[in-house]
């Protein structure tokens, strides 16, 4: 499969303007107050094309002009200029706040015309940013006003901008289909100049489902377009890159390379930093291709240095896969599992169950308005239902395999500490009994003590096996997983039957959790074998960082924080260690609150130092600990309470890392009878 980079985002902003620039100037020193926000717009635009700095401060002063006037069209506008040049500086999240409150106003003063760029303009945003289920929604939202408007150029810039989400997830169907529609709109009204990112964008969808051919004649056909009748530079690029991209799937390297060079020249020459990004990326793969590592390592830490400033979430993940692939050719497996976790963090956000369903339901929502379903024949629906009974006895049987093999490694390792205390009473029964020996003896007891020595690096040797084994079946087992993931979010995406929506919703849950307690088995597996990195943390950072993960959890709303940590001044510590620590037993404060609507649930976390320790102190007023359970919660696989559904692994992590800091945990009730969990740490 070759590299495919994102696609040229059609932008709907006009950039048209009249007069020089020093005379435009010159003129609002002279011009009337209710003036000024056009003019300060008129030279936003003359600036938007050579310096976006210069850009942002006169769309700044258009804004101020305009509410100075009560000018509620021009402060959209303005609003709309500022997003603009934020999402062009690659701040999405920036552009996206300016966008909604332009949004918002034109809405209130109906000013339809507007509403329809701003929400082209919104999906843009959301598309760099990673938002594929957001971005899609607001695309279509303006698809329908430019439809019911009739509006056939602006229609083929919203079905680019649909083909590109659909491109950008995959779907390469869709994606196609929105693409030709788009294409079948520029031939119709004679824009070929548009039809050249078009035929860029069909190349690329073409190479996604592997017709290299017919992508690399879609990229020629681009770049003569351009040659033609002109276009964008980001068009340019993407037609070379594309190119490039085919060139490099057949295996002809030396003119991909050639190719992939006038991509990256182009986009450094005009500063298209995403494309900077993207054209580092698909060098850096061509030089692994061909065993050039430094090249490669030097390409991709370009990439990704663009990336990191701007934020591009989606190439940032990608680029950390790649980097893991490089550092595991070169044998440095841990640097490439700390990529390779990197990875997953983002491609888990980026792309998870939450968006893929989204995704699906603005689509249907869309085809609903448009009434483009089509009823299925009832051989299809034999077929569907069979195919989807197929699908769940095989999920069924992922499902055993996996509890099976979680059952195993539980057995082997209580084994190993049966053998292990076995061994130890052992020893203790044998030094008894050396007391009232004589001297003659003293030949026995050195071969004893030989085969005792012998036994604990046999059970060292074990407990280092199964340490191995754990982290290489929890890593084996999470593509099936993966797969298995995928294979419920597709079927979710195809069937309709209530029924079978309600099976595979549990499956998806059941596979999720089966991910979290791999996730958390690698975790013990990461604390077991690491060693403690010392370094000064920022407590009160570290806790506002974990707090801010809660925010937009289900029961946020629902429970009060009191934070009372923000203060403290930092201590020498092991920070990821202590992430672990408070993370869980904040995350078992949320997952265990008291659902009552007679009761406000609350969490309070207080740390204090005394007596050369950090006691950090975790209190909620949530359903408490079940008395049978409360003396083994600390033990691995224990439940606190019969409600939760979790795999009793997180307190265990808790306390594997506190013994790992020489520390000490307990669990008791506070006099009002709340929940308390006392950590105390050594500092220095």
């Amino acid at each position: 499969m070759s590299v495919i980079a994102p696609l040229l985002i059609f932008m709907s902003f006009d950039v048209r303007c009249q007069g020089n620039l020093d005379s435009l100037k010159r003129l609002r020193f002279s011009t009337e107050a209710t003036k000024l926000p056009e003019l300060n717009l008129s030279i936003f635009i003359k600036y938007s094309r050579v310096n976006l700095d210069s850009a942002l401060k006169y769309a700044n002063e258009a804004k101020s002009s305009a509410l100075f006037v009560g000018d509620s069209l021009m402060v959209v506008r303005a609003e709309n200029a500022i997003g603009w040049v934020y999402k062009e500086k690659g701040y999405f999240k920036i552009a996206i706040d300016h966008y909604l409150e332009a949004l918002g106003m034109a809405r209130r003063n109906n000013f339809a015309t507007r509403e329809k760029h701003i929400l082209n303009n919104l999906g843009l945003a959301h598309y760099y940013d990673g938002n594929y289920d957001k971005s899609l929604s607001y695309h279509f939202e303006s698809l329908s006003l430019r439809e019911a408007e009739n509006n056939l150029s602006e229609i083929a810039i919203s079905c680019n901008n649909i083909g590109l989400v659909y491109f950008r997830i995959r779907d390469y169907e869709n994606a196609i289909k929105y693409f030709i529609r788009s294409k079948e709109i520029d031939d119709q009204t004679g824009n070929f100049r548009q039809t050249g990112a078009t035929l860029a964008n069909l190349g690329l969808s073409y190479a996604g489902i592997g017709n290299q051919e017919e992508a690399l004649n879609y990229f020629k056909e681009a770049l003569d377009k351009c040659n033609q009748f002109g276009c964008q530079s980001k068009v340019l690029v993407e037609a070379y890159h594309g190119v490039a991209s085919s060139y490099y799937t057949l295996e002809q390297f030396d003119l991909a390379e050639q190719n992939y060079l006038k991509a990256l020249e182009l986009s450094v020459q005009d500063s298209i930093q995403t494309l900077i990004v993207i054209t580092n990326y698909s060098l850096a793969r061509l030089k692994l291709q061909q065993n050039l590592i430094n090249e490669a390592l030097d390409y991709l830490g370009n990439s990704n240095k663009v990336a990191l400033k701007i934020n591009y979430r989606t190439w940032i993940r990608d680029n950390y896969q790649l980097y893991g692939q490089i550092y595991s050719r070169l044998g440095e497996f841990e640097k490439a599992y700390t990529y390779q976790k990197k990875y997953d963090s983002l491609n888990s956000g980026i792309l998870n169950e939450e968006v893929i369903t989204n995704l699906a339901k603005i689509q249907a929502d869309y085809q609903e308005r448009e009434n483009l379903q089509t009823i299925a024949s009832q051989d299809e629906e034999i077929s569907r239902r069979t195919t989807l009974l197929t699908l769940s006895l095989i999920i069924i049987l992922l499902i055993t395999v996996i509890l099976f093999i979680l059952y195993r490694i539980n057995q082997l390792r209580k084994k190993a500490n049966t053998q292990l205390s076995e061994a130890n009473a052992i020893i203790e029964k044998q030094n008894k009994e050396l007391t009232d020996i004589n001297n003659v003896l003293e030949d026995k007891v050195k071969e004893r003590t030989k085969e005792l020595k012998d036994t604990n690096a046999a059970l060292l040797k074990s407990n280092t096996d199964l340490d191995n084994f754990i982290y290489k079946t929890s890593h084996d087992i999470r593509g099936p997983l993966a797969t298995l993931q995928g294979m419920c979010n597709i079927a979710l995406m195809d069937i309709t039957e209530p029924k079978s929506v309600d099976y595979f919703e549990k499956i998806g849950k059941t596979a999720d959790r089966l991910n979290e307690i791999l996730s958390k088995l690698l975790v013990i597996n990461q604390i077991n074998n690491s060693m403690i990195a010392s370094s000064q943390v920022d407590v009160g950072q570290l806790m506002q960082d974990i707090l801010q993960e809660y925010q937009h959890a289900p029961e946020a709303d629902k429970i009060r924080v009191d934070n009372n940590v923000q203060e403290m001044n930092s201590f020498r510590s092991d920070e990821g260690l202590l992430r672990i620590i408070l993370n869980n037993l904040i995350s078992n404060a949320f997952k265990f609150y008291n659902s009552s609507n007679r009761v406000d649930s609350w969490i309070r976390i207080d740390a204090d130092r005394c007596n050369g320790h950090v006691e950090f102190r975790v209190t909620d007023n949530g359903i408490g600990i079940d008395e049978a359970a409360a003396g083994k919660i600390f033990e691995i696989f224990a439940k606190a309470s019969e409600v939760s559904d979790s795999a009793g692994l997180g307190l265990y992590l808790v306390k594997l890392a506190v013994e790992k800091l020489n520390g000490s945990i307990n669990h008791s009730k506070t006099e009002e009878g709340y929940t308390q969990f006392t950590v105390e740490l050594p500092y220095k």
